[in-house]
């Protein structure tokens, strides 16, 4: 891929923050019941989709027909970085499109710039999205304080790497072993590319308010019988605290807390293909490919 110059002129502080995630779900009720009964989401009464709030934001989780690619959703700060980024993944041969009015409904935005990594994830460049005017009601008492963050599966990891920093102006926090971690706000990522076979969003975070959240939410899960895939644990890059669990139809959700603050000064340190890279309180993950190769 070529066509730097015009990377360079998009502006680095071009993103804002990751503001939701759409799962496409062969069978969207059991999906809904895991969303509310076991994540402890808001439902948000809609008749156009299944949708569930973390927050002040009108939705962080949409479920989507399976017909649909899944993708994530970040915000940009206004219509001219949008402008600037589709002409510089156009340039670079990127895929992308501006979304439909309904396309651009379905996500509850104003506009839409829909893209497409190396890998082939979908990646949603989205303008105002909406904020509810009611107050964040969760399902259960699950400590949930918002949407923390998300993995994605690469299999072309240069290339996806050069899109989220060269072109959308994200930066990289650290490696472990392959994995990249990925800024585009104060905290240490948001967004974290793991090296594989094949496309898609390896897991959902779901920050929660305390290590005893933590804590209880792994009993929850266990008395449960969801599998727990990956945790209690904590990552020395990112400093947070995290509990991975199995979710439907192969999804996986993590609960976590104590995401560092980044340092502005802070340089990208190369953390070694080892397990204790991924985990320093020495948890073995089960059942994640991805995270069991960056542990090699």
């Amino acid at each position: 891929m070529t066509g730097q110059s015009s990377s360079e002129r998009v502006l680095q502080r071009s993103l804002i923050g990751l503001c939701y995630v759409r799962l496409a779900v062969r069978e969207p009720q059991p999906a809904a019941a895991f969303a509310a009964d076991i994540l402890g989401l808001q439902p948000v009464p809609d008749k156009q989709a299944l949708l569930f709030r973390s927050d002040d934001r009108y939705h962080t989780l949409s479920l989507i027909p399976a017909t649909d690619p899944s993708s994530i959703g970040i915000e940009v700060s206004d219509e001219a970085v949008l402008e600037r980024v589709e002409h510089a993944l156009r340039n670079d041969g990127f895929t992308a499109r501006r979304g439909s009015p309904d396309e651009c409904k379905q996500r509850f935005v104003r506009d839409a710039l829909i893209v497409q990594d190396t890998t082939g994830n979908e990646i949603d460049l989205v303008l105002r999205p909406a904020q509810s005017g009611r107050r964040y009601f969760p399902s259960r008492d699950a400590g949930i304080t918002g949407l923390q963050s998300v993995g994605l599966r690469s299999v072309r990891l240069t290339d996806d790497q050069k899109l989220w920093t060269s072109i959308l102006g994200a930066r990289i926090s650290d490696w472990a072993g392959d994995v990249a971690y990925l800024g585009i706000d104060r905290k240490h990522h948001r967004i974290a590319l793991y090296p594989s076979d094949r496309p898609g969003i390896l897991y959902v975070s779901y920050g929660v308010e305390s290590l005893d959240s933590i804590m209880q939410g792994h009993y929850f899960v266990q008395e449960r019988q969801i599998k727990i895939l990956h945790g209690p644990g904590r990552e020395p890059a990112s400093g947070q605290i995290f509990l991975r669990f199995e979710g439907p139809e192969g999804y996986v959700f993590s609960f976590t807390h104590g995401l560092n603050d980044i340092d502005p000064d802070h340089h990208p340190r190369q953390f070694s293909a080892h397990p204790s890279s991924l985990c320093e309180w020495g948890s073995q993950c089960h059942g994640i490919p991805e995270l069991q190769q960056a542990g090699d």
